[in-house]
């Protein structure tokens, strides 16, 4: 009886630890092996994810989808996928999460695109959610499409192009013998033609050859060559000259300020002295102009006595004492 019990002892302590391991396996499994932090983002679509749906890192397992919430706003659909990730796991706030599955015959997964942000999200927070990557709906929405172009493109241009060729067929059957005829009228008139064409170009040909071409014409194109030449070596030159006569031009020009920076003292001092010699002589060409005309007047009524008697020169006349016959 005692040897029994032990035995459902051990047999009991054998399916508990096996149990004790079943669940350990299936945490890690599921991704939930220790503490988490609550996470959220928004898709408009989430095929394949659900409960357990794995969330990746740069490839790399850190959580699992713990939920999907319909949100309803303005009758649009938007799903709220709650995340659990390891505790502690750096998230930056500029990160992209979206749905995508990284084989043909994988599950989908929401893989986190690392940002470059310093800023870190709070547990709580929105990662930013951005449209999945589906290459079966890929796949599909293009065979959608090529279906489509197919249909309401491709069929009706070909439609369009038979037609055409059919309604360019029947034209041509009814144009064709016209325009034969006309090929046969055309080429009858060349073969009349061409004979004197031939002879017209020849005879240009001579013409050109004897008077155009000529000798003479030959050695004045060839001076008129050697002239535009000699013309274009002389344009250089002048060309050169005036590069070097500008070149003296300003170093005159720049010789003449520095002179005149270097005397601007003196040219300021001659300026003044200047002004005061001509403010001077205005204050005394008054007086000037009376002297000037009082011995103008004397002059003149000295000629006048000369010529009345030149003996003046040799004898003279006392002056009359004004002042004494005054009194």
């Amino acid at each position: 009886m005692k040897d029994s019990r032990i035995n459902y002892a051990v047999v009991g302590v054998f399916v508990t630890l096996l149990f004790v391991v079943f669940l350990v396996v299936i945490s890690m499994l599921a991704g939930r092996t220790g503490a988490t932090d609550a996470y959220y983002t928004v898709l408009e679509n989430v095929t394949g994810i659900n409960f357990g749906t794995q969330v990746l890192y740069e490839g790399y397992q850190i959580g699992q989808v713990e939920s999907v919430e319909p949100q309803f706003n303005n009758s649009k659909v938007r799903y709220r996928v709650n995340l659990k990730v390891q505790e502690g796991w750096a998230v930056p706030e500029d990160s992209l999460a979206r749905a995508t599955v990284s084989g043909l015959l994988s599950a989908m997964t929401i893989d986190i695109k690392e940002g470059e942000s310093a800023i870190i999200l709070k547990p709580g927070s929105e990662i930013p959610g951005s449209p999945p990557t589906n290459i079966f709906a890929a796949l599909s929405e293009i065979g959608a499409e090529f279906g489509d172009l197919s249909q309401n493109s491709l069929k009706p241009l070909i439609d369009n192009l038979n037609d055409f060729v059919t309604a360019f067929g029947e034209v041509a059957m009814e144009r064709v013998p016209e325009s034969l005829d006309n090929i046969q009228i055309i080429s009858t008139y060349l073969a009349k033609r061409v004979p004197n064409i031939a002879d017209s170009i020849e005879r240009s040909a001579e013409l050109i050859e004897t008077d155009i071409l000529s000798k003479s014409n030959r050695e004045n194109i060839g001076s008129s060559l050697d002239n535009l030449e000699s013309a274009s070596a002389d344009m250089a030159k002048l060309a050169s000259d005036l590069d070097t006569t500008r070149e003296i031009l300003v170093r005159s020009a720049v010789a003449i300020n520095q002179l005149l920076e270097d005397n601007s003292t003196n040219i300021d001092d001659a300026v003044r002295d200047l002004r005061y010699t001509l403010s001077t002589i205005v204050r005394y060409v008054d007086d000037i102009s009376g002297n000037l005309e009082v011995t103008s007047r004397n002059m003149a009524e000295f000629s006048r006595s000369i010529r009345e008697n030149p003996g003046l020169l040799l004898s003279g006349s006392a002056q009359q004492d004004e002042a004494g016959a005054g009194r």
